[in-house]
């Protein structure tokens, strides 16, 4: 089966990917269950932990994408 450009782009969006964008999705999706309003650095580490993703590879520009998804 040959995969769309669209079939990709929301499996991006799900964060099946392993894209900067597709990780930023998995954890925004993680994150978007959490009861808090304002996401703490530890609650950020865990969850990426539990995304399987480094929170340390996330650049500012990701940090600002990712505080966009949760909005």
């Amino acid at each position: 089966m040959e995969l769309k450009p669209w079939m990709l782009a929301a499996m991006e969006e799900k964060g099946y990917m392993t894209t900067n964008e597709g990780l930023i999705s998995r954890v925004a999706n993680y994150l978007s269950g959490s009861p808090n309003d304002i996401i703490e650095t530890d609650e950020f580490r865990n969850a990426c932990i539990s995304c399987n993703v480094d929170p340390d590879s996330f650049s500012e520009e990701d940090l600002e994408r990712l505080q966009s998804k949760l909005k």
